[in-house]
């Protein structure tokens, strides 16, 4: 399975947690919650999570808004697709039945 790297929003340099602590695949909020409370108070913890989130929001409405016309044409795509896929599960229920009966044959 591929790895990618999720590219998040910078954010501003004053906030009291890194933002890349979120993407680690051990995260755990309550680590992460015990940590930043040896620095800053829960109030200020509060504070940058919710800019951090309005960012996050942001970015995503622009990333959808850059690629709209991909996510519209996606849909626009499918269209029709399961009616293809229907009409290949006959033949490909037929192939195999005969790849069934071939390997009952050679045992």
């Amino acid at each position: 399975m591929e790895s990618r790297k999720m590219n998040l929003p910078r954010g501003p340099e004053n906030l009291c947690f890194d933002k890349d602590e979120f993407m680690k695949p051990d995260f755990d909020v309550d680590h992460f919650v015990s940590e930043c409370r040896k620095r800053v108070q829960l109030e200020e913890l509060r504070e940058d999570l919710e800019l951090y989130y309005k960012l996050l929001k942001t970015a995503m409405v622009e990333l959808i808004n850059k690629d709209y016309a991909d996510f519209v044409n996606l849909s626009t795509n499918l269209v029709g697709m399961d009616k293809a896929l229907n009409q290949l599960s006959v033949p490909l229920g037929q192939l195999r039945e005969e790849v069934m009966v071939c390997s009952k044959k050679s045992l």
